[in-house]
């Protein structure tokens, strides 16, 4: 899969084990900005896989926005709350989006 992030696209790659980034922390995400590749632990649920997914999008956002340093906590915070208004609001969203597009 692929998604564009600020006209950048960036590549989702679900796999288990992330090679280097992946050391002992036990990641369950991972966005290598040089690279422009997210990755998403296999073994999550799928409810968790979409949290993860959207963390490492709003890391990518942020780079792409030009933040070279970012909060941990807010990103972590924001990307949980913005899962969610995804979440429920999905048939809003993919009718505005069909009507747009």
């Amino acid at each position: 899969m692929e998604i564009k992030v600020c006209g950048i696209t960036y590549s989702v790659i679900v796999q288990e084990y992330f090679k280097a980034y992946d050391d002992e922390r036990n990641l369950w995400g991972y966005c290598d900005y040089e690279q422009q590749i997210i990755y998403v632990r296999e073994s999550l649920s799928e409810e968790r896989k979409w949290q993860v997914l959207i963390h490492e999008l709003t890391h990518a956002m942020l780079k792409e926005a030009g933040y070279k340093e970012q909060d941990k906590d807010l990103v972590t915070r924001f990307s949980i709350i913005l899962h969610q208004v995804l979440i429920d609001n999905r048939s809003y969203l993919m009718f505005s989006f069909l009507m747009i597009g």
